[in-house]
């Protein structure tokens, strides 16, 4: 009932149903605790929510739209070995496969025969998730240290020392590449830690010999590559479908009020494995998206991420608790085909085989960054503000001045106007 309530004023007001977490929920808390104290009395209970909700939404789009918010960068995490525990970084490299060093090695079991990348979508695979992989550079050369809480003693690989052999095997779906293997030594820590059995780690060769992979059109999105020719490919690593996964701090908190409001458990941004997350942009909007600069490099925002089973895996548990939060992006997220989207691909733009705005083919991006929006998607754009332009609230950098054609600024209405209209005047 309270929930009614505080959508209906943040409705009135033109702002957004689902604003800043910490407001939102202290309001819902007092609303509850009003609602217990008037139990007996629910004209009163009505009323007095009503105004205390209408209070709040108008104190916090005093506060909000006085903030200038520049999208900006908040995060970098790179993943060594795919599906396992990211690692924060402050700054990164961009190459055009994606960050050095992310998504370079990968573990695999034998299936019917085939060498099979693990994923935790399998539940028997779940610990890779907490699996820490950190690679050192020193004098002594290249090094790759694991840990894991589910083994006692952690493991160092000798990269450029260890005794290697190759080996084909899948990197999705039925994709066959042909990789390094790393040995018995580690494959038997990692079965360790794993529990599971003649687990191997395998990785991208040095200097990439022999190994090609490219950018992987998901169908179901029915989005085009970004190619300026027929021929172009986009070069890709052991990642599944795009070098770069984007997600914005602004649309995690507005899923997490969506599962708040229902009774279920926030999500981190861990769920979602990206590499880059920003703050700065309405909720969603990270979908309208077609071309950006970060750190002096150009990327297409191409392919909109469908998210599977993965996300629904508690990072520090490793346990699935219904179906959350992929049920909940179902509701509101979900386009044709089935696909729950958290997050856009980023492919570098490329100037023949280095990206543009780079340098010897890598640039790097830091937290702290500009992320300055070169262009938008006509039709995402119209699209993201027919779903969810409702959710835009305070101006951002690129509302200062709109042109004259441009609708994505919603004009705010004055305290009489909204009254006015108010069910609970």
């Amino acid at each position: 009932f309270f929930s009614h309530n505080h959508n209906l004023c943040a409705k009135c007001l033109n702002l957004s149903p689902f604003f800043e977490e910490n407001i939102t929920m202290g309001i819902i808390n007092l609303g509850e605790t009003l609602l217990h104290t008037y139990i007996d009395n629910p004209v009163v209970t009505s009323a007095v929510i009503a105004v205390v909700t209408t209070i709040g939404v108008i104190a916090y789009d005093v506060i909000y739209s006085n903030t200038i918010k520049k999208p900006t960068v908040r995060e970098l995490n790179i993943y060594p070995i795919k599906s396992c525990s990211e690692i924060p970084v402050g700054n990164a490299a961009v190459t055009p496969i994606g960050f050095r060093n992310d998504r370079i090695f990968q573990v695999v079991s034998k299936v019917n025969g085939k060498w099979c990348y693990c994923t935790p979508r399998e539940k028997r695979f779940a610990k890779l998730f907490q699996i820490t992989p950190i690679l050192v550079v020193d004098r002594e050369g290249i090094k790759l240290k694991l840990s894991s809480p589910h083994r006692k003693g952690n493991f160092t690989l000798e990269l450029e020392d260890a005794i290697t052999s190759r080996l084909v095997a899948t990197v999705m779906g039925d994709e066959e590449v042909t990789l390094v293997d790393y040995g018995d030594a580690v494959a038997k820590w990692l079965g360790e830690a794993m529990d599971v059995d003649n687990p191997r780690l395998v990785g991208i060769p040095p200097g990439e010999g022999g190994f090609r992979r490219h950018v992987v059109v998901n169908a179901d999105q029915g989005e085009a590559l970004p190619t300026s020719s027929s021929s172009q490919k986009y070069p890709l690593s052991l990642a599944d479908e795009a070098p770069f996964l984007l997600t914005t701090r602004e649309s995690l908190s507005d899923l997490n009020l969506r599962l708040k409001t229902s009774g279920k458990n926030a999500v981190d941004m861990r769920r979602f494995r990206p590499n880059i997350v920003i703050d700065g942009l309405h909720p969603w909007e990270e979908d309208s998206l077609k071309r950006v600069r970060i750190g002096g490099v150009e990327f297409h925002a191409w392919q909109r991420c469908g998210r599977c089973t993965m996300t629904t895996i508690d990072r520090d548990t490793l346990l699935r608790k219904g179906g959350e939060p992929l049920k909940t992006l179902g509701e509101f997220r979900e386009r044709k085909n089935g696909q729950r989207n958290f997050g856009m691909h980023l492919i570098p733009v490329l100037d023949g085989d280095k990206m543009k705005g780079g340098s010897d083919g890598a640039c790097n991006v830091k937290v702290g960054d500009d992320f300055e929006i070169l262009e938008f998607d006509d039709e995402r754009r119209a699209e993201w503000k027919r779903l969810y332009g409702g959710l835009a609230r305070g101006p951002t950098v690129r509302d200062l001045k709109p042109s004259a054609d441009d609708t994505s600024v919603t004009k705010k209405k004055t305290w009489g106007e909204a009254m006015r209209e108010c069910p609970f005047k």
